[in-house]
């Protein structure tokens, strides 16, 4: 199994909205990927034209002796999931009334939340969102699987966002997709509590 370490995290930080916030570069140290006979580091910076974290440097190390770098081991390397892996570990989410955490921290509390009203759901939806663009993590998977509904749901939750102006810069296909979300969950289905 992969082990991700950061390190050279930057001070400076990036204030994205939602109370996410990423720093401006770092470094993640990947050993004991699969297929790769070494140590890969990845150089992640936050690219501001992009508004997310990117990779700027990918270099894979040899072990030792009897090992080779080649375009097969560079196949190999998973640079979105690193990127990803590690952007959740040093970005942090601040809300109202809760500690500041860490982006996997906020993941967590979402998927523990219970009672959302809809009001809540828009908003835990939106810091959901921002923080998963960030970091490049796929941004309607995320809310739907951090706040346990269905990615339709989730996709009218951010509708509903955008159109409440609460998350400037969305692009999502149907304006038009805001409303009904589905009521409290069945026992092992997704849904939403109003």
């Amino acid at each position: 199994m992969p082990e991700f370490e950061t390190e050279d995290v930057s001070k400076e930080r990036v204030a994205l909205g939602n109370g996410v916030e990423v720093p401006t570069s770092w470094s993640v140290v990947v050993s004991d990927e699969p297929g790769v006979p070494g140590t890969i580091r990845i150089e992640v910076v936050h690219d501001t034209r992009l508004n997310r974290a990117v990779a700027a440097e990918v270099r894979v190390l040899r072990q030792g002796g009897g090992d080779e770098v080649t375009s097969l081991t560079l196949r190999e390397v998973r640079v979105q999931h690193a990127l990803q892996v590690s952007g959740l570990l040093v970005s942090t989410v601040s809300e109202p009334g809760h500690a500041v955490v860490s982006g996997a921290g906020y993941i967590q509390r979402m998927q523990n939340r219970e009672g959302r009203d809809l009001a809540a759901s828009v908003i835990d939806a939106t810091r959901t969102y921002v923080l998963a663009a960030a970091i490049n993590l796929p941004p309607l998977k995320a809310v739907a699987d951090g706040l346990g509904v269905s990615q339709s749901t989730a996709t009218r939750l951010m509708n509903r966002a955008r159109v409440e102006g609460l998350a400037p810069g969305v692009s999502l296909p149907d304006l038009g997709a805001t409303g009904p979300i589905a009521g409290p969950a069945a026992p092992n289905g997704p849904g939403l509590g109003r």
